[in-house]
């Protein structure tokens, strides 16, 4: 007789059996995590919002947001600057002398936050050009201008520089307007005369310079319109350093001797060294004329350091670096050498200040002193960061060795400033801006970029 089935274990089987067979449909596992975000070039340079503001180069915003890499052409070509201006001109034939023809492949990011507007600029350039219009005395001729002589003073070297253009209001020239045509409405003219000024409206153009406005942390702010190419209201960042209104006219000051040090926006501290910048300054003393006199013939220091500085059995002395001391310092350090007794001991005072100003000559005297704007003014709407400093540079005689080979520069500039002189981004209005951004490499006239590229808020 058959036993009788426990109808608890039949129910207790069935259940591990139907466990069994669904076991596969209801294991669960973890998802995958999702992918780091990597950055994607874009046809526009597109701007996110972030909470945490990106304000340095390495900030982790620019390690994965989206690029626009600009197809830049020749923008202004052939251009000379006027009477006693040398070698100003180093990007004359454009994409040709641009980085000594090698590729800038600029590219830019962008974002933004509840206030300020972030653009991040790299390209490639592998040299740093740090001074603009250096005073020179007897200096190189410029084979672009051969029949122009370099004798006596006249306006040498340039700076590497970055420019963005945006329209205020209205802005049209002979090209087209604005909106059709980017800053090519603002340019006109050709040669020595060709000026940034539309016929119609005005344009706000961001302009950082290595020489004149990065050793401060800024940007110049500038506005064309139809009355000229000027500095936005307040003090400027740079100022001609000369005795009169010609290339040729001379410096008016030097360095004074104390230190150089400055806050930057960001906060932090910098010592601008006086051999490229000058910023506390005293007026430049002494005959360069009676000086060259002085050092090529009378007290025959040529015999040793060769004509004008140029080089001897005893070196040269027409170095940046004879800028680092002051005339002081200068006068007491030839002082001390016994050997200069000769040459240096029998000079009256008046003597040895004119052979100390030839030499600041032949070495380059800074050709502006930097002024520190006015906080809230409108020049110091635009401040920067960049990874190149003239610490960072492995020469010490130009052109000079940019070890990054490249430059990173943030831009960063109130979204809405509420000056007249300066473009407004209201985001409730308008999401998407036309810009032109151009390169400079030792040079101040023609440059390489794009006319026309979209900003656009996301």
């Amino acid at each position: 007789m058959t036993k009788p089935i426990n109808i608890n274990i039949l129910l207790l089987s069935l259940v591990l059996l139907f466990l069994g067979a669904c076991e596969k449909d209801y294991s669960y596992t973890l998802p995958p995590k999702a992918p780091p975000k990597v950055s994607q070039q874009t046809s526009s340079l597109e701007a996110y919002y972030t909470n945490t503001a990106p304000g340095t180069i390495n900030a982790a915003y620019w390690k994965t947001t989206n690029y626009l890499n600009v197809n830049t052409k020749d923008m202004s070509t052939n251009l000379l600057y006027g009477e006693g201006a040398l070698n100003l001109t180093k990007t004359f034939a454009g994409l040709l002398d641009f980085n000594k023809g090698g590729d800038a492949k600029l590219s830019l990011k962008a974002a933004y936050d509840a206030d300020y507007l972030y653009i991040l600029a790299e390209w490639y350039d592998s040299t740093v050009n740090l001074s603009q219009h250096s005073w020179m005395y007897n200096g190189k001729t410029d084979p672009l201008k051969s029949t122009e002589p370099a004798s006596g003073w006249t306006s040498q070297r340039n700076s590497d520089k970055l420019a963005f253009a945006f329209e205020i209001a209205g802005a049209a020239g002979t090209a087209g307007t604005f909106s059709t045509v980017g800053c090519q409405a603002s340019c006109h003219g050709s040669g020595s005369s060709a000026v940034m000024t539309p016929t119609s409206g005005s344009v706000d153009i961001w302009n950082w310079s290595l020489a004149t406005s990065s050793p401060l942390g800024y940007a110049h702010d500038m506005n064309a319109s139809v009355s000229g190419f000027v500095y936005d209201a307040g003090n400027p960042l740079a100022t001609r350093n000369s005795t009169g209104a010609t290339n040729r006219s001379g410096p008016a000051y030097e360095w004074d001797g104390t230190s150089q040090s400055v806050t930057l926006p960001n906060g932090s501290t910098t010592l601008l060294d006086p051999s490229y910048y000058l910023l506390n300054k005293t007026p430049m003393i002494g005959n360069a004329a009676n000086g060259a006199t002085l050092y090529n013939v009378t007290a025959g220091c040529y015999n040793c350091h060769g004509v004008n500085g140029s080089g001897g059995s005893d070196g040269a002395t027409n170095s940046i670096a004879e800028n680092k001391k002051s005339r002081a310092a200068f006068k007491e350090s030839m002082d001390n050498i016994g050997d200069m007794a000769g040459y240096w001991g029998v000079l009256t005072a008046a003597e040895k200040d004119d052979l100390i100003t030839f030499m600041r000559g032949t070495s380059g005297s800074p050709g502006y002193y930097l002024n520190t704007p006015a906080t809230g003014s409108s020049s110091a709407d635009i401040t920067v960061v960049t990874n190149v400093t003239p610490i960072q540079v492995t020469n010490a005689m130009f052109p000079q060795t940019n070890k990054h080979q490249k430059y990173q520069v943030l831009v960063k500039r109130k979204l809405k400033t509420n000056n007249a002189d300066d473009v407004q981004f209201n985001l409730l209005t308008n999401k998407n801006y036309t810009f032109g951004v151009a390169l400079m490499d030792d040079d101040g006239k023609n440059h390489i970029g794009s006319a026309k590229e979209t900003l656009i808020f996301k």
